[in-house]
């Protein structure tokens, strides 16, 4: 079969706001004060996923081990862990109702019920090392996950042209055949200069707005989509706040959390409540 050659023109509006480090419509967050700062433990430096769990709860990933962390946000403390794989590179956690899906950089997803642990799922995926899946999220307004390429965007008889975003239908268990979103580095070097790499760290949507975030970790930015798939907004994250930005979700209010990786020491996760 011939290759279909998929390119998605990342169009920015022209306003550059350089003071506040974004293009595009301001995000209702202030990156640069976040409202609470939590401290993980040492063994999660590495922690390269989020997810909401249930109130005051958070789940996370360590990207070395197949461990689901569930982290208090009123007692600062894990406080359930999961076991569900043995080693591996972990990027991506969603909770979907009663079901966690957990996804490695190589493409292989793991599925299992909160309430039946001991009993694990294999999904296959179109993915592969090449494509170094990193970020995991959970689109509510059309019922899918959003998977995150760190690496190619090519899968099988599809030859993509940027950084790639899929999507996993939670009605039929089934990947889609074409890309949810592409985004070319030509068109941000543009606006932010020559040497401008978005490279997805995470993914999540927002809750009310249904809005699309993604992360980098490279460059440290965060892109925002409308759920039309056309982008609102970049904004650049600083190296003191958001050192190796991983992990990205939502509580069902609005509020934001961004986790943190930190070499030889615990990571962070980072509060933004939504404004007005």
């Amino acid at each position: 079969m011939r290759k279909l050659t998929l390119q998605v023109t990342f169009t920015l509006l022209s306003t550059v706001l350089f003071a506040q480090a974004q293009i595009g419509e301001k995000p209702p967050y202030d990156f640069e004060s976040p409202d609470q700062i939590y401290v993980l433990p040492d063994y999660l430096e590495e922690v390269s996923a989020l997810t909401y769990y249930q109130p005051n709860q958070l789940a996370m990933l360590n990207d070395e081990h197949g461990r689901m962390y569930v982290y208090d946000l009123s007692k600062m403390e894990i406080v359930h862990r999961v076991r569900f794989h043995g080693d591996g590179d972990f990027e991506g956690i969603e909770r979907v109702g009663d079901f966690i899906y957990a996804i490695e950089s190589t493409g292989k997803m793991h599925r299992f019920n909160i309430y039946m642990e001991g009993v694990v799922e294999a999904i296959k995926t179109p993915f592969d090392k090449k494509n170094n899946v990193e970020g995991l999220g959970y689109d509510h307004v059309n019922n899918r996950l959003l998977i995150g390429l760190k690496g190619s965007g090519d899968v099988k008889n599809i030859d993509v042209k940027g950084k790639a975003v899929y999507s996993f239908d939670l009605a039929t268990d089934e990947f889609d055949k074409l890309p949810a979103y592409v985004i070319l580095n030509k068109d941000l070097e543009r606006v932010v200069g020559d040497d401008f790499r978005f490279s997805p760290s995470g993914v999540a949507v927002h809750p009310l707005t249904g809005e699309v975030y993604v992360l980098s970790a490279v460059k440290n930015a965060l892109i925002i989509f409308s759920n039309e798939g056309k982008p609102k907004n970049l904004t650049r994250l600083g190296k003191r706040l958001f050192p190796q930005p991983e992990g990205i979700t939502f509580s069902p209010n609005g509020d934001l959390f961004i986790s943190n990786e930190i070499d030889s020491d615990g990571g962070t996760i980072l509060k933004f409540s939504q404004k007005n």
